[in-house]
């Protein structure tokens, strides 16, 4: 018990720090606004709060400030009420074009002063180098932003187009696709180097978004997916998949970074392989599937070529297949968290393809129960836990029978529960556009508070002629949006 309450006493220490350092931040917006850079209420706002984060950082490996629904909060705590009135606060942030900040371990009281001055230079006038570039550029590197783009203020105006996480998984696919393409040709589009900024900056908006957000979402993108190139959607889903495991491990910021541009680029060795041969399910020739065989090597060499990109990308291209993960016996292949993170989030997306078949993918309640079967001797124990967790074990976009007959389509896991998803039941919806989808929660209780309403019986194969691309596509609007 004593060690409960001085576990208890602990957190309630560093909970309270968080809330310090977040009420400071408002302070050091104001007192930045108000006075010159070396003004004493300047600095001793600043020195408070470097004294604040400190002890935090020692434990941690960073600390993550991000924006919902234009309030910021601090990650890891329900702080929405700490920070609802603090409007000057976000719309500094705004103005600065501020998505998701990070503080890291080694943060100096300069550091903190040079990252305040830019943001109020950048809220007073914009400049045309964006506040974490000029980080960058003073070798800052305890202070990591994630910038807003245009097109997210911009979606704010009455007269925009409402943008959804399909729009986002769109301009993914084709970055991601022009990404390989120079990495194929070893030159940027004007032919001097690879234009890799773009994909960085997909893998931090991507990142900021499922930390402060939730992954939910973003598993209902694949289901439509519609006519996008089968590899770079595959190498996208991969990275979805791959970040919310990573955040559910507990890796922090750096670490997931790492691992969502891995698993971006995993694949690129597919780059050889014709996109036809997606649609072509008839067995593969033996030079086919040698062909196929050797992505990886592929992968490995193309990403090897480039500098900028560190050799622990290019060996996850060259591993994340393989299959002898336990360790054992000499000069065994010894994976990292990473590797197996990865090599978990390509089996659940493509299901462990076969030589003799290239690209026929298996239902995925089918390719989870693969991978729960092989706890403790393919895959670390933890992992398919966690990825139970993440995708429940009815899995999002899988058509499925409740168990009064009724036919729905699964558009949210569970986390707490995972055999309680949300089901949009598309026979009962009508079919106006402005009319909100009908979604049955098999986790709601009945009138008595001692059973269940609703069942999931099982997953089913969709009936002859039905499009379930389309049925959600009709609602995407509602579907991919947070507060489902």
């Amino acid at each position: 018990m004593a060690r409960r309450i001085r576990k208890s006493r602990a957190e309630n220490a560093r909970w309270n720090q968080m809330i310090s350092s977040l009420r400071l931040m408002n302070f050091a917006f104001n007192n930045v606004r108000l006075y010159p850079p070396t003004h004493a209420e300047v600095m001793g706002v600043l020195t408070k709060l470097h004294a604040t984060v400190t002890p935090i950082l020692e434990e941690q490996e960073d600390l993550g400030y991000g924006f919902m629904e234009d309030v910021l909060y601090l990650e890891g705590s329900m702080t929405l009420e700490e920070t609802a009135s603090n409007q000057m606060l976000v719309d500094r942030f705004s103005k600065c074009r501020v998505k998701y900040l990070t503080l890291m371990k080694g943060l100096s009281l300069e550091d903190l002063s040079a990252f305040f001055q830019i943001l109020n230079a950048e809220a007073t006038k914009p400049s045309k180098v964006p506040p974490g570039e000029q980080l960058q550029e003073k070798g800052i590197g305890t202070i990591h932003i994630v910038e807003a783009e245009v097109d997210d203020a911009a979606s704010k105006s009455k007269l925009a187009k409402k943008k959804t996480l399909l729009d986002w998984y769109i301009k993914a696919v084709a970055t991601l696709a022009d990404t390989q393409s120079q990495l194929r040709d070893n030159r940027g589009p004007l032919g001097g180097e690879v234009e890799l900024k773009p994909l960085f900056r997909l893998v931090d908006d991507m990142n900021a978004t499922i930390r402060s957000k939730g992954h939910e979402p973003f598993l209902l993108l694949p289901s439509l997916a519609g006519d996008l190139d089968p590899h770079v959607v595959h190498s996208v889903n991969v990275a979805i998949l791959s970040v919310a495991l990573g955040d559910l491990y507990g890796l922090n910021s750096g670490q997931v970074s790492m691992l969502a541009m891995a698993a971006f680029l995993h694949d690129l060795g597919r780059v050889i392989i014709p996109a036809e041969w997606t649609q072509d399910h008839s067995p593969l020739s033996d030079q086919e599937a040698a062909v196929a065989r050797s992505h990886a090597d592929w992968g490995f060499l193309l990403l090897t070529r480039n500098a900028e990109l560190s050799p622990q990308l290019a060996m996850l291209a060259a591993s994340h297949h393989r299959r002898d993960f336990s360790g054992e016996g000499e000069g065994a292949y010894r994976p990292d968290t990473a590797q197996k993170i990865l090599a978990l989030a390509d089996r659940y997306d493509l299901g462990g393809l076969s030589d003799r078949y290239y690209w026929r993918r298996p239902r995925k309640d089918r390719v989870l129960a693969s991978v729960l079967r092989g706890r403790g001797t393919r895959w670390e124990p933890v992992l398919p836990k966690l990825l139970t967790q993440c995708v429940g074990y009815f899995p999002v976009g899988a058509m499925v029978h409740l168990e009064d007959g009724r036919l729905g389509i699964v558009v949210r896991p569970n986390s707490a529960h995972p055999a309680r998803p949300k089901v949009f039941m598309f026979g009962e919806t009508p079919p106006e556009d402005e009319a909100p989808p009908v979604i049955v929660d098999t986790d709601e209780l009945d009138e008595t508070g001692l059973r269940f309403k609703h069942e999931v019986s099982a997953v089913v194969d969709p009936p002859a002629g039905l499009d379930v691309g389309k049925l959600l596509d009709a609602k995407k609007e509602y579907l991919l949006s947070y507060t489902l």
